[in-house]
């Protein structure tokens, strides 16, 4: 094979210089000669050159048809890598050995292969012969007489020493019994094992360096008292030793932060000395006082790569059918200096100003939550929050009723689903500086990566993915009573639904309320009493015997669906709120905005209403659900994929629902069957309408008689208008002087009497053919027109509104005409 650098290599020639026989000496002068021997040496070298590149080549080419080491052959016969020269050839035949099969394996023993040297990057190479460098064991059967044994490593970078303790092992049977006492409830350290090793920081000894101290200074009292036991020098010298050891090592460190403490401060760097594990620690997490159990503690960074210390800390909480615990990743930003210990974003409860007022006062927020486990039908004033797409974390400003229901926030909306420990799982924390893992999603949705990882097998999911009947919800609930403790560390979050907004949300539990349930509504339903009491008895029946009767098929027809048909305003949709309001149970208002017009997805949304509805005991009102149950036809297969889906599940639907419509004509003939009850309002007779002037006047009194308690609240606008001198507007009490104060509450008493409409005039209002829903707006008009005047509310006031407003009604009743022609 010719090499490319044979061209570099001079010919193979004999040169004109060479000696020649013939050749004199004499006839050449000196400098000829000279260059004669330049000349001839050159020669030489060149050959020699030549005879090194040919070595060259030849090895080159060996190495690219044979590797190093030979391929394993079949059969079981191995080969050495050949070599140069003959007797090399005849030596790696005497080597081929072939194993018979049946050998593999047979050999009662082992084959040891030791790590060979590594090279620059760890890599190291199997081989057959003891490493040369091997030393002595250091731990033997003679070092297990020493009390204690310390590893020492080499420190760089301080002036100070050179050698630092890397961990030390108790073995001293008689130091262990007094570190039991010492250590006792310490997370993470089981003192009676047989190797007690310690490392790091120490943690474990250092926060309990007090009660160290104090043991071994009885343990040399009891020395000097106590002669009859033998061992008690003993005990006193190997405390007094290890007592040394620390002393000597962290000496600096418990100092430092001995100092810091007292001062109320503490340093960045000796934050780990402020939080012992399995303590309580104090934190403000949106706006709420916390008290948590210290978990563990580590020094790390967060996602941004900032250096934080960061704390796993535990609370109490409830997932719908127990009690256990959660965790929540808390953490402290590095600072430069020292900084107060009350100034920390979490800080041991020790340090709170107020410890005993603090725990009192989350006791009684842990007892409330404790209250709200199950299914609960609340009002709530307050912000409410869930976290949206990104981890980003959406609020809300509710205002109503709300129903809280941990359970069905995990089966309803189970991307978020909360589970907990169980209480009854015995809790096992490292001690401060260990750990790691992957970021859990904790209740506040925190940018954290820090997790100690523990009990991973049992949060996320319910226990084999199943969800525990409203039965074994309610028994297992009830044998669990919380203790102090856990009812301080309790989350101050409630999960439920917001009826009104119609969303999953967390609710702080100190905003959640009792519902004041309207006592009058039911009363003020305009309809004959032999029909109001059918409704409601319907109902209320339902609600206590859904469960017995029951279809051929499971689970199908134990519902009760009522239709509520009839001309606007003659109360078909206040049936549905009064009966609510009568039974205390939660209305839930299904419009088409909640379930949209793609058939994909209605379904699941219906279906999900049905069963929270269910669930709840709630009242389902379906109003104009004509657009839903319109007639199918043979041009709009859409509509006809809505009805289908309606027909479908409303068969399985459990609970009770009103269907309010009044088109009633335009319904579909399959639901006829599916409807257990079904009401024709009728338009309001003279005594209906009546009756309906009577109750909004009644009540417009009472909210004039509170209104007038009220202290008056001056307005943006109204504040202007007074600065402007104008005190016609709504009242306010800064006014510029005692007089135009005094006109401003004349004005507010006024506004606020009760009304002067006579029963005559109420009769005459009466005779007038309008609904419930035209009255109340006529009469709100009214009051408004009043309040402009400062006036009571009187029928010349209800005149003048009902002139203006004349060709409204004219052309509603019109239109009412048309269609009553058009359907019969």
């Amino acid at each position: 094979m010719s090499n490319p650098l044979d061209a570099l290599i001079p010919p193979e020639e004999t040169y004109w210089i060479e000696a020649d026989e013939d050749f004199d000496d004499s006839q050449v002068s000196e400098e000829h000669q000279r260059l004669r021997i330049l000349l001839f040496q050159q020669n030489r070298r060149d050959a020699q050159l030549r005879q090194n590149r040919r070595r060259m080549a030849q090895k080159n080419d060996g190495d690219s048809s044979d590797s190093d080491v030979a391929p394993e052959q079949p059969n079981g016969v191995s080969k050495t890598p050949s070599t140069d020269g003959p007797a090399k050839d005849a030596k790696e035949e005497e080597k081929l050995v072939k194993l018979d099969p049946s050998e593999i394996g047979m050999s009662a023993g082992y084959k040891n292969l030791y790590s060979g040297k590594e090279d620059k990057r760890g890599r190291f190479q199997w081989q057959t012969t003891i490493p040369e460098d091997l030393g002595k064991p250091a731990e033997d059967a003679e070092s297990e007489k020493w009390a204690i044994i310390v590893r020492h490593i080499k420190t760089y970078n301080d002036p100070k020493k050179v050698l630092s303790i890397h961990s030390i092992v108790i073995q001293s049977p008689l130091l262990k019994n007094m570190l039991s006492e010492v250590l006792a409830g310490y997370p993470g350290v089981t003192v009676g094992l047989k190797r007690l090793e310690f490392s790091g920081r120490f943690e474990p000894l250092i926060h309990r360096w007090p009660e160290f101290t104090s043991a071994v200074a009885k343990l040399k009292a009891r020395q000097t008292s106590e002669n009859e036991d033998d061992r008690s020098e003993d005990k006193a010298k190997h405390a007094t030793l290890l007592q040394e050891l620390l002393t000597k090592e962290f000496q600096e460190t418990i100092d430092a932060a001995t100092d810091l403490k007292s001062q109320g401060v503490m340093t960045y760097e000796h934050l780990w000395t402020l939080f012992q594990p399995g303590s309580f620690v104090y934190s403000k997490q949106q706006g709420q006082d916390r008290i948590f159990r210290l978990h563990s503690s580590k020094y790390g960074t967060d996602r941004s790569g900032n250096p934080v210390y960061w704390l796993a800390c535990q609370y109490t909480d409830y997932d719908g059918s127990r009690w256990g615990t959660n965790k929540l990743n808390l953490c402290i930003p590095a600072y430069e200096g020292t900084k107060p210990i009350t100034g920390l974003p979490t800080s041991p409860l020790d340090s709170h100003s107020d410890v005993d007022a603090i725990k009192a006062k989350l006791v009684e927020r842990g007892s409330k939550v404790e209250a709200l486990a199950g299914s609960h039908y609340r009002g709530y004033n307050g912000v409410g929050w869930r976290m949206g797409s990104m981890n980003v974390k959406e609020k809300y400003s509710i205002k109503g009723r709300v129903v809280v229901d941990t359970y069905g926030w995990n089966r309803f909306n189970p991307n978020m689903s909360v589970y907990v420990t169980p209480l009854h799982v015995k809790d096992t924390p490292n001690a401060a500086g260990t750990g790691s893992g992957t970021p859990p999603i904790n209740e506040y949705g925190g940018d954290d990566e820090y997790d100690e990882g523990y009990d991973d097998d049992d949060g996320g999911m319910p226990l084999d993915g199943y969800f525990a009947d409203e039965d074994e919800e309610e028994s297992k609930r009830a044998g669990v009573v919380l203790s102090e403790e856990q009812k301080m560390i309790c989350t101050p979050l409630v999960r439920g639904y917001a009826l009104k907004e119609k969303i999953w949300l967390n609710f702080f539990v100190n905003a959640v309320q009792d519902v004041d349930f309207s006592t009058r509504a039911f009363e003020s339903l305009v309809l004959p009493q032999s029909q109001k009491e059918l409704i409601l008895g319907f109902t209320e029946t339902q609600q206590s015997y859904r469960s017995q009767f029951d279809d051929v098929i499971e689970g199908k027809g134990r519902g009760i669906i009522i239709l509520l048909c009839g001309p606007p305003g003659v109360g078909k949709t206040l049936t549905a709120e009064s009966v609510a309001e009568e039974m205390k149970v939660p209305l839930y208002m299904m419009s088409a905005g909640d379930l949209g017009l793609d058939p994909r997805h209605v379904e699941a949304k219906l279906q999900g209403i049905l069963d929270m509805c269910t669930r709840w005991n709630a009242i389902l009102l379906l109003d104009e659900a004509d657009i839903f149950l319109e007639s199918r036809s043979l041009h709009e297969l859409e509509r006809n994929k809505l009805v289908s889906i309606f027909l479908r599940v409303l068969e399985y639907y459990e609970g009770i629902m009103f269907l309010t419509t009044n088109r009633v004509q335009t319904f579909d003939a399959a639901f006829q069957s599916r409807i257990h009850i079904s009401l024709d309002y009728k338009e309001l007779d003279h005594k209906s309408r009546l009756t309906v002037w009577k109750n909004f006047l009644k009540q417009h009194d009472v909210a004039q008689a509170a209104a007038r308690d009220r202290p008056l609240k001056a307005l943006v606008s109204a504040a202007k208008a007074l600065q402007n001198g104008t005190h016609d507007s709504v009242s306010g009490t800064d006014g510029a002087d005692e007089d135009s104060n005094a006109r401003v509450q004349e004005l507010h008493k006024k506004r606020t009497l009760a009304h002067n409409i006579s029963d005559q005039d109420m009769t005459r209002l009466a005779s007038m053919s309008m609904n419930g829903r035209q009255i109340k707006n006529v009469l709100k008009t009214a009051q408004l027109l009043a309040s402009k005047r400062g006036e009571g509310l009187s029928y010349d006031h209800v005149k003048t509104v009902m002139e203006v407003t004349q060709h409204l009604l004219k052309s509603e009743q019109a239109t009412q005409a048309t269609k009553d022609t058009l359907y019969h």
